[in-house]
């Protein structure tokens, strides 16, 4: 027999309860109850009443149980992220630790007897294996934070361009690596209203995506444009690009894609997972276009800053000459 899942189980509790509401309801009406047990005056048996209250009970018994069940499922699909987030946890971080625990060892152990050459690989491979746990492990965190965060996040007026340029700085290493070179395309001046660590966690994982699936010696690059409140940035790599199905599981931690890179770089895939809920939780989307072999655009939207009045300007600049 096939094991109950919990929104089944509660559901199946739920409905022997107004079950056995209903049966009380015609046991009482049938047999006159009161009358039996303690000597009430009898009443004349109603079947028009009693399923009227039949008709009453089912309809809340349906509405009742349509909320549980949604309650349910949200609650089981949180309880499956959790368990599979576990298991990203168990898998991508075991590996680089084993390679940075056995090269160091190597290194350690053999330092004298090991060439220039030698050295220099060992150190290279330490030195990228703690790179990527790193990386990880600062998604890792970034998740569970989101995911207990329950107030609203605070906001305040930035530049753009110099939270790209911030951004851009960060993962220029990796961009060296593979000789890409990253163009700031922002226009100066251009201001948003948001939470800087969300904004920088964003564009630093769609830019360590699109190093990863980009070809050496090619391009990627962050432009933005405002349009009314809003301001539309986007991330545009000529790499690999993706097929359509590849797209529609990108944000579903159930179909977490995860593949090797252009120079064979592996990844756990919550990256984009944790920029779309941060970017869910701003009140925007994140959304991708691409076509195999051309390339992958990710873009999404910010809140434009409003305009600050002189008054506020010179107050603002006044408190941070104090």
């Amino acid at each position: 027999m096939a094991k109950l899942t919990c929104p089944k189980k509660i559901l199946l509790v739920e409905a022997i309860g107004f079950t056995l509401i209903i049966l009380f309801l015609w046991l009482d009406e049938v047999f006159d109850l009161p009358n039996k047990l303690f000597g009430a005056p009898p009443t004349p048996v109603n079947n028009l009443e009693s399923w009227f209250e039949t008709a009453i009970v089912v309809l809340f018994a349906i509405v009742v149980m349509s909320i549980s069940a949604s309650l349910a499922l949200r609650l089981q699909r949180a309880d499956t992220e959790k368990a599979r987030l576990f298991g990203v946890i168990a898998h991508d971080l075991r590996s680089p630790f084993t390679n940075l625990i056995g090269n160091a060892e190597l290194l350690r152990k053999n330092f004298t007897e090991l060439s220039e050459e030698d050295r220099r690989s060992l150190s290279a491979g330490i030195f990228e294996a703690a790179d990527k746990a790193h990386d990880l492990l600062e998604n890792l965190l970034c998740w569970a934070e989101v995911q207990l965060e329950s107030g609203n996040v605070p906001s305040r007026r930035q530049e753009l361009r110099t939270l790209v340029d911030g951004v851009i700085e960060q993962v220029g290493l990796s961009a060296t690596r593979k000789q890409i070179v990253i163009s700031n395309n922002v226009p100066e001046g251009l201001m948003v209203t948001v939470d800087e660590t969300a904004v920088h966690s964003v564009l630093r994982n769609l830019l360590s995506n699109a190093i990863k699936f980009s070809h050496p010696e090619s391009s990627i690059e962050v432009g933005a444009k405002g349009r009314a409140g809003k301001v539309r940035v986007s991330v545009a790599d000529r790499g690999v690009g993706m097929s359509r199905r590849e797209i529609k599981s990108l944000f579903h931690m159930g179909t977490r894609l995860s593949k090797p890179g252009t120079s064979g770089e592996a990844g756990s895939g919550l990256g984009l997972l944790l920029a779309h809920e941060l970017v869910r939780r701003g009140g925007g989307k994140l959304k991708a276009r691409s076509d195999e072999g051309k390339g992958t655009v990710f873009h999404f939207t910010l809140p434009r800053a409003k305009a600050a009045r002189p008054g506020k300007a010179a107050a603002a600049a006044e408190a941070d000459e104090e």
